[in-house]
């Protein structure tokens, strides 16, 4: 599959037409077969009552009625979105509005409302009444009760959307609710880390490479700029498997390249037609960076959160410890996993990708450096990022990442000193850190601190 099919597909679900589309569709569908079922059997009005109607001209009315409320609401319920989806990105960044595109609930009301509105417009069409001027061209009165009981029952369901509407825009709003949606889904994708999936890893995670020179390498190039949305990492395998080629990727999903920057280095074993347009069809660019395959794009939203959460217009520290919650949870699942070998072979074996994954110095620089100067500023999320950082340091038994967070709390310590002009908030802040220190370069001083009450316990 192309990558640009990839980010169509994409595209599609942060949109609001593609599901009421299908849903528009799906009513068209169940229109023509209600009205099949009235042409071919048809209801009394004795089998259900007040439910169904003997005159058209009732019919008529009806139908009219729920079409004309649920085009109303339906507009309601789009404005009442797009104010929503401009105050989130207004008060907590731009980068999630995706997110609230992507939001199921909203879409599915939205198509509920017109999907009723389409559905009732066609079964208006052919209820009509009987014309009895002469006999030969007599129009017989047709009344779709079994269409008109179906319409019935769409309206109940729209209320009962418009119900969960009301309650979902507020839900989806809460900050925590924001903040927890992105954390876990960072969490999710460290998970599966890019290019975990890609063909099978060299489980050495060692390769020679002394034979794949920058000398002998053939450029694949950009032809046009902006940022790398997708990277069809299995079509690039399998291209690479047939030409029996060896492929290095130099740019990531979510990096900006312009045009002519080298996207991809290959070296061919044998006599190649230097066809590079399925190669580079394995890229798909846009104007904006996305979450797809792009786990730092994550990050940068709870740091833009933390950030509008810590800035002076705002002042709200306690949004800001969520975020450094998920920070801690997608730092922790980062250090604990194994990271993916940037080697990965096809099914005989064969190396045909060279794909290096984000390793933890640079996730950990994403995540702190970036949100440094603003936790600084702040005295209790200061401290909190420095319990964080420390839990972390000692449980791990990378000594590179081990460094790399030590480090990053070192950093802390002086730019909060800095930023701080209390003498108080500034001796506890070199308190908390040469008691970090201790417990970080010391096992089992940390672990009798964490059964402990104090603050880097304190929960039992």
């Amino acid at each position: 599959m192309n990558a640009r099919i990839i980010k169509i597909w994409q595209d599609l679900q942060s949109s609001y037409y593609f599901i009421p589309g299908l849903m528009g569709l799906g009513s068209v569908c169940l229109a023509y077969l209600t009205i099949h079922l009235d042409e071919i059997y048809g209801l009394q009005v004795s089998d259900f009552g007040f439910f169904l109607s003997n005159k058209a001209d009732g019919a008529r009315t009806i139908l009219a009625t729920i079409a004309g409320s649920m085009m109303g609401v339906a507009a309601t319920t789009f404005s009442i979105t797009m104010v929503a989806v401009t105050s989130a990105a207004g008060q907590y960044g731009p980068r999630l509005i995706g997110n609230f595109m992507r939001d199921r609930g909203n879409q599915v009301t939205l198509g509920t409302f017109t999907s009723t509105f389409i559905y009732c417009l066609l079964i208006l069409r052919v209820a009509r009444t009987g014309d009895a001027q002469g006999e030969e061209n007599a129009v017989a009165e047709f009344v779709p009760n079994i269409s008109l009981l179906t319409a019935m029952g769409l309206t109940l369901m729209s209320v009962g959307v418009l119900l969960y509407f009301i309650h979902h825009v507020p839900e989806t709003l809460n900050v925590g609710n924001i903040t927890a949606r992105v954390g876990r889904r960072l969490r999710k994708d460290i998970e599966t880390l890019y290019p975990e999936e890609l063909g099978a890893q060299d489980k050495d995670n060692d390769a020679d490479l002394t034979e794949y020179t920058l000398e002998d390498a053939i450029d694949i190039r950009a032809k046009a700029e902006g940022y790398i949305q997708t990277v069809n990492a299995d079509a690039l395998l399998r291209v690479a498997k047939k030409d029996n080629t060896v492929v290095k990727i130099e740019y990531r999903p979510g990096d900006f390249v312009t045009r002519g920057d080298v996207l991809l280095r290959v070296w061919p074993h044998e006599e190649w037609s230097e066809d590079s347009t399925k190669y580079q069809n394995a890229y798909a660019m846009g104007q904006d960076r996305t979450a797809h395959q792009n786990i730092l794009f994550l990050a940068d939203e709870l740091v833009e959160i933390l950030a509008r959460a810590l800035s002076p217009g705002v002042n709200d520290p306690f949004t800001a410890i969520n975020c450094i919650n998920w920070f801690h949870s997608a730092m922790k699942v980062f250090m604990k996993g194994d990271m993916p070998s940037p080697y990965r072979r096809d099914d005989d074996g064969n190396l045909r990708v060279i794909a290096y994954p984000i390793d933890f110095e640079r996730f950990a620089s994403v995540i702190c450096d970036q949100s440094r100067a603003y936790i600084a500023s702040d005295r209790n999320t200061t401290l909190k990022m420095m319990t964080v950082l420390t839990e972390l340091a000692a449980q791990s038994e990378n000594k590179d990442a081990k460094a790399v967070l030590t480090t990053h709390l070192e950093k802390l310590r002086d730019a909060a000193l800095e930023a701080q002009s209390s003498s108080p908030d500034a001796k506890d802040i070199k308190v908390r850190f040469n008691h970090a220190q201790k417990m970080i370069e010391d096992v089992e001083f940390y672990k009798g601190e964490v059964t402990s009450q104090r603050w880097i316990g304190g929960r039992g």
